[in-house]
Formats: structure tokens, C-alpha cells, sequence
């Protein structure tokens, strides 16, 4: 049953990406379909993983990370909170917004979209990465270009399942961007 409803929501969410609307229909709005799109987090994990691992990692094969029990702790923490904190946050801001009717798709169709963002960023970081992180070249750019799209592809789900107005969108991409650097300058503090 869960697999059923993450090839559909997968499928629902790749939709999406092309700005097809009719993605939508793919995704279940019911209570059980809510806590089932957060396997998407799951499948994540190892491709989040790896993209953190390949960030880390300069070609020459140093380490900026230490290589710890405590920092793999801390990165699943911190993962497992962004995953959980977005919702909630989210919530409130959907009563704010008056599109409370809306959030339990929205929320299903963001948790599987997240597979497909996982999808484009993670080959543009290890081309980033084979370069070296300080490098400005082509790399950087895949990487930058992958990011923006992803960031594009948000504002379509976030105006899509909400359906709000384009700026609104921003409004929720800007929201995810900045709890993402809240939680990752929280990481490296209790990495130390």
C-alpha cells in the first residue's frame, strides 16, 4: 500500500516538475496519506547523504567534517527535525494565509516532490564537488542552475497545492531556504 502511494506520489510529484497541475490528482488527501508521504524522507536520506558527504569532502581527499559517531548524529537529528519542522511551521502559516483546506495536500505533494529536488541537486554536487568546493568554474554553475530550478519547482508545488498567488509561493520557498540555513548553522555548532 505505501508503495503504491509513493510511486504515485512520485509520479504525481515528476508531473509537477513538467507545471502540470493534473499532478495533483496523483496525491491522496487523507490523514494516512499525510504520514505516508514522509517516507519520501526516507528515500531521501541516502541521496541528502551523500550530497552532505560529497560537500564535505575536498578532491584531495581531506575532510572538513570530523569523522564521527557525533557528527553522523547530528546530521540525523538535524535532518529528521527539518523534515518535522517545515509542517509545523507551515501549518501556522497556511491558517495565516487562509489555505488550511489545502495544507494536507500540499504538505503530501512537498514530501514527494522532495525526491524528485533530491534527484536533479545530487549529480550537479558531485560534479560540484569533483571540481572542489572552492572552485568558481562550470561546476559551480550546474550546481547553482540545479538549485535554482529546485527552487523554481517549489514555488510551482507551494502555488499549485496551495493555490496561491506567485509571490505567496516565494514566500514558502524563501520559508524552507531559511530553516534550512537556521538548522545547518545549528549542525555545525554542536559538530563544533
Amino acid at each position: 500500500m505505501i508503495i503504491q502511494e509513493a510511486i504515485h506520489g512520485i509520479f504525481g510529484a515528476w508531473r509537477l516538475l513538467h507545471f502540470d497541475r493534473t499532478g495533483l490528482q496523483h496525491f491522496k488527501t487523507t490523514p494516512a496519506a499525510f504520514w505516508h508521504s514522509f517516507w519520501a524522507a526516507a528515500i531521501v536520506l541516502p541521496a541528502d547523504g551523500i550530497a552532505t558527504l560529497l560537500l564535505a569532502i575536498e578532491p584531495a581527499g581531506g575532510s572538513t567534517l570530523p569523522d564521527t559517531v557525533h557528527t553522523v548524529l547530528v546530521y540525523l537529528e538535524i535532518y529528521a527535525i527539518q523534515w518535522l519542522l517545515f509542517p509545523l511551521v507551515m501549518a501556522a502559516f497556511a491558517e495565516t494565509i487562509q489555505r488550511s483546506d489545502r495544507f494536507v495536500l500540499f504538505i503530501v505533494a512537498w514530501n514527494w516532490s522532495n525526491v524528485i529536488r533530491a534527484v536533479i541537486v545530487l549529480p550537479a554536487i558531485a560534479i560540484f564537488a569533483s571540481q572542489g568546493i572552492e572552485s568558481a568554474g562550470w561546476g559551480a554553475a550546474v550546481y547553482m542552475a540545479a538549485l535554482v530550478l529546485t527552487f523554481i519547482y517549489a514555488g510551482f508545488v507551494a502555488r499549485a497545492a496551495l493555490d496561491v498567488p506567485p509571490l505567496t509561493a516565494v514566500a514558502v520557498v524563501l520559508l524552507e531556504i531559511g530553516l534550512a540555513i537556521v538548522l545547518w548553522f545549528s549542525a555545525q555548532a554542536l559538530i563544533g
